[in-house]
């Protein structure tokens, strides 16, 4: 039996993967993530990549779409509130904790092989994804359909944000993954 995965660890271990995927780009090596970039990510990697393909979607279920794109909510206040187990939110970047403990072996068990498989996939729907800054990511965001309704009934209601529901991401018909698909 698999256990359940926690978010916050689901999500910090990801940031390790984002940090190996950066690493891999020469230009980019040791290059802080923003957080914008992170939440970006969080979102491209947790939605499927093809129609009815696997997701994320029943770890990371707490999507609101804001004006800067779909952010995971209990993942945002995480950040914000600094409860990352190995990384620490600085201004707009999220960086390793300094001197903090390595969770790598944490991460090892069979639990964590979605989200492995997730940022693998997202890496081979498109590898220069990392390379792009928190707005072109935010551009790409703002492509699907699922944001724009959710973002639509926002206003509707006179809000900054609504809550976009997980069928809608997994069903949504224009799902981007570049700024020229």
């Amino acid at each position: 039996m698999v256990k359940v995965i926690d978010k916050i660890e689901a999500f910090d271990y990801m940031l390790q993967l984002f940090e190996e995927w950066r690493d891999s780009h020469e230009e980019l090596k040791n290059k802080p993530l923003s957080k914008l970039t992170a939440l970006k990510l969080l979102f491209l990697t947790a939605a499927p990549k093809e129609g009815g393909g696997k997701d994320l979607l029943e770890i990371f279920n707490n999507f609101y779409a804001m004006p800067y794109g779909p952010v995971e909510s209990d993942v945002y206040n995480a950040i914000q509130a600094n409860k990352l187990p190995s990384y620490v939110a600085e201004y707009k970047t999220v960086k390793r904790r300094e001197g903090g403990v390595d969770n790598s072996s944490n991460y090892a068990g069979s639990e964590f092989e979605n989200i492995r498989n997730a940022v693998k996939a997202l890496r081979a729907k498109n590898d220069h994804l990392i390379e792009l800054n928190a707005f072109e990511l935010v551009a790409i965001t703002h492509r699907w359909d699922s944001w724009n309704r959710a973002m639509d009934f926002a206003e509707f209601m006179g809000q900054l944000s609504a809550k976009m529901p997980i069928d809608s991401i997994r069903k949504d018909s224009n799902k981007r993954f570049s700024l020229t698909d």
